[in-house]
């Protein structure tokens, strides 16, 4: 059981860093909505729209962080697994 919680504690921490990092890795509150420029071919005058893109923040790092914590911690309530020797 033990070694269960910190394999999935590690696949938790590393599927909310490669969220992060995947999704732009920004130190900001997660958004959905982009601004996208752009440059007009004809009068070269910069323009720019709003695109619907979900941008994860920081938040979801941590979220990451905390659970491979608590599943690590939580690791250490059971005991090691011991083998009864043959006779």
């Amino acid at each position: 059981m033990r070694s269960i919680l910190r394999k999935s504690a590690s696949l938790i921490f590393l599927s909310g860093l490669l969220i992060w990092i995947i999704g732009g890795a920004r130190f900001a509150f997660p958004s959905d909505r982009e601004y996208v420029t752009f440059i007009e071919p004809i009068t070269e005058i910069e323009d720019g729209y709003w695109q619907n893109k979900y941008l994860p923040g920081v938040e979801t790092l941590a979220i990451g962080i905390i659970l491979w914590g608590s599943f690590f911690l939580s690791s250490f309530l059971f005991g090691k697994q011991s083998y009864a020797e043959p006779n």
